[in-house]
């Protein structure tokens, strides 16, 4: 009989001024992890708010604190680095605000631990939406593009093809790398049983005589920048179709939806002019020349 292998799951979460509000979410998860780390890019210390969770376990939580904004992307390979140094087989990234519905690092446990996972780079859950909601079955499927918080990667895989691409810097590091597995022969598997509950932005409901009859997400038009910028320079590199027409459904959504239009196309504008000219860094950086 083959020897059941036994996986390393180090966890990754990253913060940006952290919320006392988030930690009950950390909390119901953090124990069942081999080791976490709580990346805060705040840019100041923080280790005194943060002490809550490190408490719980210090041998094996550990506070990381950037010593400057760096932005999400490069504070989450610091992660990937981190979790290496650790003996990591994979990593969870975990948002601060996500929970889980169920013991999902267990059902990811007994997946990885039973099944040939040499083609797999991403393990991950379904999400769970206000606006669209979700719950677990059974099962696997193969997935193409998940969001990054909740899901399992492969150490092995990272190290192969590389972590995050440093130039989506805030949005899309998640649907670039996920582009990158898939043209590299890697599957992405979806674990049915495994439900995160996710936060990607505020929910707006459209509503046609006095009744809801559409939910999207909606977010403020700065993140549409960093959105446009990402989406034009992956569109550059890959033209990826699903890329493509994503942008297309957010510009959509600001066209038949949202106030303040002009303010939303004047970041869109930028963002797209911003990638032409290979600028991938904060907003407040920008030469405005």
């Amino acid at each position: 009989m083959s020897k059941v292998k036994i996986n390393r799951i180090v966890g990754v979460i990253p913060l940006y001024q952290p919320k006392k509000q988030d930690f009950p979410n950390i909390l119901k998860y953090i124990n069942d992890l081999d080791y976490c780390f709580l990346l805060d890019d705040t840019g100041k210390d923080n280790s005194f708010l943060c002490k809550e969770i490190v408490d719980v376990n210090p041998d094996k939580i550990q506070y990381v604190c950037n010593t400057e904004n760096i932005g999400l992307c490069a504070s989450v390979n610091n992660g990937f680095k981190l979790a290496k140094e650790k003996n990591a087989d994979w990593v969870l990234i975990m948002n601060p605000d996500g929970t889980f519905q169920n013991d999902a690092i267990k059902i990811y446990r007994r997946y990885i631990d039973t099944q040939d996972t040499s083609d797999t780079a991403i393990v991950s859950p379904v999400f769970n939406l206000d606006r669209r909601k979700r719950e677990a079955s059974t099962g696997t499927k193969i997935v193409w593009h998940p969001d990054m918080s909740g899901c399992l990667y492969n150490m092995k895989v990272l190290d192969e093809l590389g972590y995050y691409d440093q130039n989506t810097y805030f949005y899309g590091l998640d649907e670039e790398y996920c582009i990158r597995v898939r043209k590299n022969g890697y599957k992405i598997i979806q674990c049915s049983e495994a439900v995160l509950n996710h936060h990607p932005a505020e929910t707006y409901c459209v509503k046609f005589l006095g009744k809801t009859v559409l939910k999207c997400g909606k977010d403020n038009p700065q993140r549409y920048y960093y959105q446009f910028r990402s989406g034009y320079y992956i569109h550059k590199k890959y033209h990826d179709l699903h890329n493509f027409m994503f942008c297309v459904y957010k510009f959509t959504k600001v066209v038949l939806f949202f106030d303040h239009k002009e303010e939303y196309f004047k970041m869109i504008r930028l963002g797209i002019m911003d990638a032409k000219n290979r600028f991938y860094g904060n907003i407040k950086e920008r030469n405005e020349s």
